[in-house]
């Protein structure tokens, strides 16, 4: 780590994150001016009123410009998921972020002015309309079911986004733009493309007037971007003047010429090349999820040029990844205190997918990738996330490269199978799906979700409880947490007769749960579709300009819109495999006799509850056992595929949990595996239950094996090692080859914590004694000490394997 990059790290030790109003004024100017116009221009020249107008800075010690909020470390307040009220902005002070007196009396006025247009409107009030007033669907919407419960039919579960970065939101949209056009064609080329298809426009199709529309937004926000960039050149040009060290004064002349180049021109070198991804980067920001996409594959020709020309080194490159590490850092979200439950310790998924197969299926593995990693082990912090692709062919080196930088601590890189995801693009219908070589070029983006750059996206994504689910069930459509009628009537599980016609009543309300889930993203899609069309981000799509459609209102060759995410499923299959052994297997105990200890929350029933908890659990390679929670993700995959996408094909499947375990327990009562109510559930999704793995990481895995993970977009598993278990190289290459034994035949993902327990303990005790301290949550890294309790808890009581 250089001098530069060390005083850059100190820089990011503060206590509070200041909360901006600068682009929400911004925005209410331009929406005050543009009522009466269609949508799709009104967004466009409220981001170019941006672009133009929002403070901009240059930090002492930095290369790259822009920095994605009107003051250092800011969150820009949003406008357009939901309003932020005194006591949710209460909240948020209460915790890690500040705001002025006077930004907060303007923030109250904004919104005022905003909710008085009534040209306007948000996300959760447009989705109120039809969920609120659907007296099927609002019980659903209260119920937990899926998170976060809604509390109020306009303001849904409360609070908006604050986020940083110069695009549009709202909301985790989970796609890779095409870096590369920019990078190797400038934004003149999408600015030419625009204008020509104006000049050639005849009014002959039904859509003509909505494609005018978007080239003419095209024009206006790219234009913007140029003019934006040369902001940064201005301020630059005017530091360098008055500076007096002149070292420093001619790094900040190049980045007034690099600023003047890109991204209007192609990038030529390296320091052009990420300097104009990272103006490109900003601008699919604010969304939390934003990817960089195979960051190593679009960068390395730059790289390679450089390096063989001699006019960088390997370490002024390391020093440039590692500045673009402290960036991210300062490119951060907030939502609603119930979103943040789901979304503990201010996670964010800014993932760099690195290594894989190329088009032609070699190896992609190259000197960024390994450099990549280098950063991320060398600045020790938890952003921006890297996750590596793994198949038969990655070298060993590369695995090996990788552990070391999970061994330091800091949870990544993540483990990623690659013919899992590939068979996911290419052969998940004959009707939906892509060309093997089309299908390689997936990354991740959000944490684990997988797209194919510039060719999917995925607009929602919602988290389902799988055991409220079953809970519901097993009371005949009733929610215990809402005392509501909130499912069908499946019958009285205490009068069936078998277990299969048990798991038949369980089964089936999960479908129809699932179909109001289904109905509830499809509100959520319709809505944004209407409300946020981007035509930055819909334009870096594959043929964006000449389609002249927002990315959310046109179908893909491989139609990837939404998905649903499971969580609790091996909660759910570990209570079906006692509920069939103790129940009918062994004739132990009635149904009627467990469902009273359920509505007990098992107090009184101690030795009940005992005999459903030490039954044999997922994660042991236990067949019996890990074939019901194999069903269960059979059951959501099959489900999620036979329900419609508004935006075209189906609901695809997705299992990952990020915190929702913990608010997702929270509102689910006691389960039959013997987890009391409000407990935590199982965390990820292909995960064992807290402690209840005890016959090691190869048990686990082939537990995992038996799920089939390739019809889902995305799953996740974590694990922890004590660090004792990886002191040499022999212990980081025996675990290279078991992970890669594991993607390659089946799995999908895997992640591992390197951490000492009592070290958690202490930190949790005294925070301020580990600053420092990061784990591993659920596809994202995060300081230990600004988790909730809950998940901090969690993560300590993961069980510590040995190799």
């Amino acid at each position: 780590m250089t001098d530069r990059v060390k005083r850059m790290k100190e820089s990011l030790r503060i206590s509070k994150y200041p909360l901006c109003v600068e682009l929400f004024r911004l925005a209410n100017e331009s929406l005050e001016k543009t009522g009466g116009e269609p949508m799709l221009l009104r967004r466009s020249k409220l981001h170019a009123n941006i672009l133009d107008n929002i403070t901009i800075f240059i930090e002492p010690e930095d290369l790259l410009c822009g920095s994605g909020a009107s003051k250092p470390f800011g969150l820009e307040m949003q406008y357009e998921y939901g309003v932020w009220t005194k006591d949710e902005v209460e909240s948020l002070k209460s915790e890690i972020y500040t705001i002025t007196p006077e930004d907060e009396e303007e923030l109250y006025r904004l919104n005022e002015q905003f909710a008085g247009n009534t040209a306007n409107s948000n996300l959760v009030e447009t989705m109120g309309k039809s969920l609120g007033q659907n007296d099927r669907l609002w019980p659903f919407m209260k119920s937990g079911t899926i998170l976060p419960p809604w509390k109020d039919k306009t303001g849904g579960s409360g609070g908006g986004f604050a986020m940083s970065g110069y695009g549009l939101g709202p909301g985790f949209s989970l796609v890779a733009v095409d870096y590369a056009k920019i990078l190797n064609e400038g934004a003149k080329s999408i600015i030419a493309e625009a204008k020509e298809n104006l000049a050639n426009l005849r009014y002959e199709s039904p859509d003509i007037i909505e494609k005018r529309d978007f080239w003419e937004g095209v024009v206006i926000v790219f234009e913007a971007w140029v003019r934006f960039a040369n902001r940064y050149a201005d301020l630059a040009e005017k530091m360098a003047a008055e500076e007096k060290d002149e070292k420093r004064a001619a790094e900040l002349k190049e980045m007034a010429r690099i600023c003047r180049k890109v991204p209007y021109e192609p990038a030529d070198t390296f320091r052009e090349a990420l300097q104009s991804f990272w103006f490109t980067f900003l601008m699919c920001c604010p969304s939390p999820t934003t990817s960089a996409g195979r960051f190593d594959q679009y960068m390395y020709p730059f790289y390679k040029k450089d390096i063989e020309a001699g006019i960088i080194t390997d370490d002024e490159v390391l020093e440039l990844l590692e500045i673009m590490r402290c960036k991210c850092m300062k490119i951060n979200r907030v939502s609603g205190k119930a979103n943040r439950a789901k979304n503990a310790g201010m996670a964010k998924w800014y993932n760099w997918t690195i290594g894989g197969v190329k088009r032609d299926g070699t190896d992609a593995t190259n000197e960024l990738s390994y450099l990549l990693l280098e950063a991320a082990k060398d600045t020790h912090l938890p952003h921006h996330t890297v996750t590596v692709r793994v198949h038969k062919g990655t070298p060993m080196k590369l695995m090996i490269k990788a552990l070391e930088c999970v061994r330091s601590g800091i949870g990544m890189p993540a483990f990623v199978g690659d013919e899992s995801y590939i068979n996911f693009f290419a052969k998940q219908s004959p009707t939906n799906c892509l060309p093997i070589e089309d299908a390689r070029d997936w990354c991740c983006t959000g944490c684990v979700d997988g797209n194919v750059q510039a060719q999917t996206r995925t607009q929602v994504a919602c988290f389902f409880i799988i055991p409220q689910a079953m809970d519901i069930a097993l009371h005949n459509g009733f929610c215990r947490y809402t005392k509501e009628m909130v499912g069908k009537e499946v019958g009285d599980v205490t009068k069936m007769g078998s277990f299969d016609e048990i798991k038949e009543a369980v089964f089936d309300e999960i479908r129809y749960l699932m179909r109001m889930a289904n109905e509830r993203i499809n509100v959520e899609m319709i809505a944004e579709r209407d409300l946020f069309p981007d035509v930055f981000r819909s334009s870096l799509m594959k043929d964006g300009v000449k389609i002249g459609k927002d990315m959310f209102n046109r179908r893909f060759q491989f139609e990837n819109g939404a998905v649903l995410g499971a969580v609790g499923a091996v909660n759910a299959g570990n209570g079906l495999y006692a509920i069939k052994k103790l129940i009918f297997d062994e004739k132990k105990y009635t149904m009627a006799q467990l469902m009273e200890a359920l509505d007990a929350d098992w107090e009184g029933y101690d030795e009940m509850r005992a005999d459903f908890a030490s039954q044999p659990k997922y994660g042991n390679n236990i067949p019996e056992v890990d074939a019901f929670v194999a069903d269960m993700y059979k059951l959501h995959a099959d489900t999620c595929l036979s329900l419609p996408c508004v935006y075209g094909d189906t609901l695809k499947p997705n299992a990952i949990s990020i915190s929702a375990h913990q608010p997702g327990g929270a509102v689910t009562g006691a389960t039959p595996d013997g987890r009391k109510g409000g407990e935590i559930l199982a965390d990820a999704s292909l995960s064992p239950a807290h402690g209840t793995d005890t016959h090691g990481p190869i048990a686990v895995f082939q537990s995992a094996m038996k799920v089939d993970q390739d019809p889902y977009q995305g799953t996740l598993m974590n694990m922890k090692f004590h660090p004792s278990a990886l002191k040499t190289e022999a212990d980081l290459e025996k675990l290279g080859s078991m992970i890669q034994t594991y993607l390659t035949h089946g799995g999908k993902h895997v992640q591992f914590n390197v951490v000492n327990k009592e070290e958690m303990v202490d930190a949790k005790a005294h925070p301020e004694d580990h600053p420092e301290l990061i784990v591993r949550v659920a596809g994202y890294s995060a300081y230990f000490t600004r988790l909730t309790p809950g998940i901090q808890d969690e993560v300590i009581n993961r069980m510590d394997h040995d190799l």
